[in-house]
């Protein structure tokens, strides 16, 4: 989307998003194994191995609606035709019918082979019902009309859902088409949630006149449920030293992923970076140009375990772990996309950011557009939780104009 901010005297320049992104994705392990899922449970899960045909779908040349199945020659004759029979969904299409006459036939029921052409009810004078041949007004008929051939959406062996793909209800019908209760899914990532602060107190608390609550742990809980990943543990963190190193080192030993909130910065009690180095975790990136969320941090242990700091403040919590922890899951799971980005048009002009990428809130109007309320900064979590998802701008002086159309991701 943009080149990185631009040089400071006294800080180095961050990395663009995108090359920040690109600079952590290869360090991230996929998880070895599969899970098995029943139908229902698999719905939203990745898919470890290919869905497969097991026959040709549809297995038979079908009608596509009730009518009468007969030889397209006959129906040029534009002669009535007796009815020799019928085919009713769920029997064999092995009924005979003689040249010069036709077979009432069900949607979904076998055409028989040596018929060629359906032809609706609506287009006939339903003579069969008083015992006479029945009546067509379907001159412009062409021959196979109303019928779905046999092996037209998938042959025998074909691949019908990839690998990596995120399952939807369409695709368990798929998997129920072709006799699977079950399907190879890729594991869930195990999450440990750390947030920090001692200015931060539990949400059943009343907080004293310079506290807050905790705001950040419930609504990451709900991003991971849509990230499909497992919260084994979330704890909350003083601003404490020795209490940080325990936490870290405790959660680096059983999960996938551990994520902090908190204490990134540069401030005196900002002890999350240093004891993370104290216990082996490699520093793959440390800051972005991006708004919010620009202390932005990301590692990964000896052991393979990825650590993603997140800064502190809600908005920029909600922004990072969207555009950073998202993707990082995802690729664990082995899905090659990153994102699920889109396009949406502003509705309004927009005042960006000259020296980041802005990743503004935004909410979908009724037409589509993307309408961006004022900036409050990082903690606006008021209004965040009127909008849909994310849109970027560019790094510029200049404002973006109304219908442009911009990168929108929407909230997992």
């Amino acid at each position: 989307m943009i080149a990185g901010s631009p040089y400071t005297p006294h800080m180095p320049p961050l990395p663009s998003y995108e090359t920040a992104l690109d600079s952590v994705l290869p360090n991230v392990p996929q998880l070895p194994g599969t899970d098995d899922a029943g139908l229902a449970e698999a719905m939203g899960r990745l898919l470890a191995t290919p869905i497969r045909s097991d026959r040709d779908l549809p297995p038979f040349d079908r009608a596509a609606l009730d009518g009468y199945a007969m030889r397209h020659t006959d129906l040029l004759e534009s002669v009535p035709l007796p009815v020799s029979g019928t085919i009713p969904a769920g029997r064999p299409g092995d009924i005979e019918v003689p040249a010069g006459s036709c077979v009432a036939i069900a949607t979904g029921a076998p055409v028989p082979p040596h018929l060629d052409t359906v032809v609706p009810h609506e287009r006939t004078d339903r003579g069969d019902r008083d015992g006479r041949p029945v009546r067509f007004e379907a001159a412009d008929i062409a021959r196979g009309n109303a019928i779905h051939p046999r092996g037209a959406d998938a042959g025998e062996g074909d691949v019908l859902v990839e690998a990596g793909t995120r399952i939807t209800p369409a695709h368990l019908g798929l998997a129920a088409t072709v006799g699977l209760d079950r399907l190879p899914v890729t594991p869930r990532p195990v999450i440990h949630l750390l947030t920090s602060g001692d200015e931060v107190v539990d949400r059943n608390v009343a907080p004293l006149p310079h506290q807050v609550r905790n705001s950040n742990g419930p609504m990451l809980a709900g991003l991971l449920t849509g990230m499909d990943a497992i919260l084994e543990a979330h704890h909350h963190m003083p601003d404490d030293p020795d209490e940080v190193r325990e936490a870290l080192g405790a959660a680096l030993e059983t999960a996938d992923v551990v994520v902090t909130v908190g204490g990134i910065s540069a401030g005196d009690r900002d002890f999350v970076p240093p004891m993370l180095e104290s216990l082996g975790v490699d520093t793959l990136l440390a800051g972005a140009a991006i708004q919010p969320g620009r202390p932005i941090r990301v590692g990964r242990h000896e052991s393979g375990t990825m650590v993603v700091s997140l800064p502190g403040n809600p908005v920029s919590v909600l922004a990072t772990a969207c555009l950073f922890l998202w993707p990082i899951l995802r690729t664990m799971q082995g899905c090659t996309d990153p994102l699920p980005w889109n396009t949406t048009t502003l509705a309004r002009e927009v005042r960006p950011n000259r020296s980041r990428t802005q990743f503004r809130p935004t909410s979908i109007d009724s037409s589509g557009h993307a309408v961006v309320p004022d900036w409050q900064g990082s903690g606006d979590l008021a209004h965040t939780a009127t909008t849909d998802g994310l849109v970027a701008l560019p790094m510029q002086d200049d404002p973006v104009p109304a219908r442009t159309q911009v990168p929108f991701l929407a909230w997992p």
